[in-house]
C-alpha cells in the first residue's frame, strides 16, 4: 500500500501555488509604482531623483555600520536554524537495509 500526501495546494484546480502576503504586497506596490511612472513620468522622476539624493546624503559609516550590526545579528539564529535543519534532516533520514546474502 502506498500513501500520498495531499496537501492544501494539491487538492484544489489551480495548479499554481496561492501568492503569499508578502509576495502579493510586494507585486501590488510595484504594479502601483509603474502605473504611476506611467500616468506621472515628470512626477515619478523627480521621486526617484530625489530618493537618489536623500540616500546618497546618508553617511557611508551609518550606512554600513547598520548593515554590520543587524548581519552580526542575524548570524547566530540563522546557523543554529540551519544546524538543526541539517540534525533533523540527518536523524529522520531512513537507513537503507543490509541484504545478506
Amino acid at each position: 500500500m502506498v500513501m500520498t500526501w495531499q496537501t492544501p495546494y494539491s487538492v484544489d484546480m489551480n495548479p499554481e501555488q496561492p501568492v503569499q502576503p508578502v509576495e502579493f504586497c510586494l507585486r501590488r506596490t510595484l504594479t502601483d509604482i509603474k502605473t504611476f511612472a506611467q500616468r506621472e513620468p515628470g512626477q515619478a522622476v523627480a521621486a526617484a531623483v530625489g530618493v537618489g539624493l536623500i540616500i546618497n546624503l546618508l553617511p557611508t559609516r551609518l550606512v554600513a555600520s547598520t548593515a554590520a550590526v543587524m548581519g552580526a545579528m542575524l548570524v547566530r539564529p540563522v546557523l543554529l536554524s540551519l544546524g538543526l535543519t541539517k540534525a533533523l534532516e540527518l536523524c529522520c533520514q531512513k537507513s537503507p537495509t543490509l541484504k545478506t546474502s
